[in-house]
């Protein structure tokens, strides 16, 4: 597939000129958001800061944590979504603001 790009200002070479680009569509399945995870920019290149995940995960997710998902106790993560009832709903936000704070790439882990 290819796309049109006509937003070139009067002072350029293209401009009225139409330009095609090449582009990618993708066809997914429905995804969800799973966690969202923070870098940092260092010397070396880029270093993850903190990694926040969502309250509710679904099965599908959880089953790649396992390589035997029938005879596992479904133990993963069940800790971290018991932040969400208690008062370290608040280390939940912190995590978050730091992210906005200090962060200069943002990734979504979607399933």
């Amino acid at each position: 597939s290819s796309g049109i790009n006509a937003e070139y200002g009067a002072g350029a070479k293209m401009h009225k000129k139409e330009v095609v680009e090449a582009v990618t569509i993708l066809s997914t399945p429905p995804m969800f958001v799973v966690g969202i995870v923070g870098y940092i920019a260092t010397p070396t290149g880029l270093r993850s800061l903190t990694t926040v995940w969502a309250q509710k995960l679904g099965d599908e997710f959880l089953r790649r944590f396992y390589k035997n998902w029938y005879r596992s106790k479904r133990k993963a993560f069940t800790k971290y979504t018991k932040k969400y009832t208690t008062n370290d709903a608040i280390s939940i936000k912190r995590e978050l603001n730091k992210i906005k704070k200090y962060c200069s790439v943002v990734r979504v882990i979607a399933h």
